[in-house]
């Protein structure tokens, strides 16, 4: 099954561009709810990892005492994550394709320090200074025919 993930208007907004999109069918297809989707691999809120699980992890209590609890299931969670991990964690990036990142590298650093706003150099178009000394002279006229009217 194939859920729509970027759906972002509900089921009226998935019909419209399924219309549009030649190709697609809409066999099998769910109507979405028009809340927000959730993670729902981890929900969070719903389950809380209990303090069994949380002493184990931090290498506080033995696995045994855990796994008569009904936490077992989340003790095997992880250490199927480990077992995943350690796999991961042995694999190395092949040659070519860390030559391609080190190629891509400049071969030297940038020289350009970031320095603060007041010590950079300001350059301002001509046309920026007229505009705003026109809108200096507008203003200092309205301050002038306010203070002058009263």
């Amino acid at each position: 099954m194939h859920d729509d993930l970027n759906a972002q208007n509900g089921p009226e907004s998935d019909r419209s561009s399924a219309r549009e999109t030649p190709g697609r069918s809409q066999r099998g297809r769910q109507e979405l709810p028009s809340s927000p989707l959730s993670d729902r691999e981890v929900p969070i809120g719903v389950a809380r990892t209990s303090d069994l699980v949380n002493a184990w992890l931090d290498g506080d209590i033995a696995e045994s005492q855990v796994m008569g609890t009904e936490s077992a299931r989340t003790v095997e969670f992880w250490k199927r994550l480990d077992r995943d991990l350690a796999v991961r964690r042995m694999m190395t990036t092949p040659a070519h394709v860390q030559q391609k990142i080190m190629d891509a590298l400049p071969e030297t650093a940038p020289s350009a320090s970031v320095s603060p706003w007041w010590e950079r150099t300001l350059s301002v178009s001509p046309i920026a200074v007229a505009a705003a000394a026109a809108g200096l002279l507008a203003l200092g006229a309205v301050v002038g025919a306010s203070v002058r009217g009263r």
